[in-house]
């Protein structure tokens, strides 16, 4: 009886060995192994040079002497001479008339001539004219004075004003129409305004312009 008590204690231990809980001094210690975590090396970028598209170019020191400083250079300016006296107004170019020009307007104060510049190469006249009885023309008269000596052109031109029926006439004369223009260096683009019947009758003339308006070579502007 004591043996067969004895085997059934043996075997009720053999089965029970898979089901018993793990006890930590009895275990076994499994060494962990870490897996390499990635590492992260910090970079900067190098300086980049954007343009910018709305900063000026300048120049720098145009030249320097071997000790390093820097020399200027020379600025030009204009000789500025004093104009002439303009001769008194030739009597003929005045009519005993009403002014019938109420308004003469022009399109710049400066023509200049040459390639070395910019500049307006012709003119743009603008009249309003009170309507009279019989008026059919309004032509344009010049000449050119030499700021600087008597020297001038005779009085010619005679172009045509075109119109709108309504008292404005309109003129656009180019540098190329200026006759002897090549001639003056600096001069007074002088004119007046005559206004005509169908039979070149005058009937009125504006007032003559003397030195409001200047013909001048590049050369003059810019020597």
């Amino acid at each position: 009886m004591k043996k067969l008590a004895f085997i059934l204690v043996l075997i009720f231990l053999l089965s029970g060995c898979t089901g018993l809980p793990a006890i930590p001094f009895l275990q076994t210690p499994v060494p962990q192994v870490n897996a390499p975590q990635p590492t992260v090396t910090p970079y900067s970028l190098e300086p980049t040079n954007t343009p910018d598209l709305f900063v000026l170019n300048t120049m720098g020191p145009t030249s320097s002497t071997d000790s390093g400083t820097q020399t200027a250079l020379p600025t030009w300016t204009a000789t500025m001479r004093p104009t002439i006296t303009l001769e008194p107004i030739d009597p003929m170019l005045f009519t005993p008339s009403p002014n019938i020009f109420l308004s003469v307007v022009r399109s710049t104060e400066q023509i200049v001539w040459g390639s070395t510049c910019e500049g307006a190469r012709s003119i743009r006249f603008t009249a309003s004219v009170q309507l009279v009885r019989r008026l059919r023309y309004v032509t344009l008269w010049y000449r050119l004075q030499d700021k600087y000596s008597s020297r001038h052109t005779d009085w010619g031109g005679g172009a045509i004003f075109n119109d709108n029926d309504q008292g404005m006439y309109f003129y656009t004369l180019d540098l190329s129409q200026i006759q002897r223009y090549r001639y003056f260096e600096d001069a007074w683009f002088q004119y007046q305004l005559v206004a005509s019947t169908a039979s070149q009758k005058v009937l009125g003339r504006s007032v003559v312009s003397r030195s409001n308006v200047s013909l001048t070579h590049c050369k003059a502007l810019y020597p």
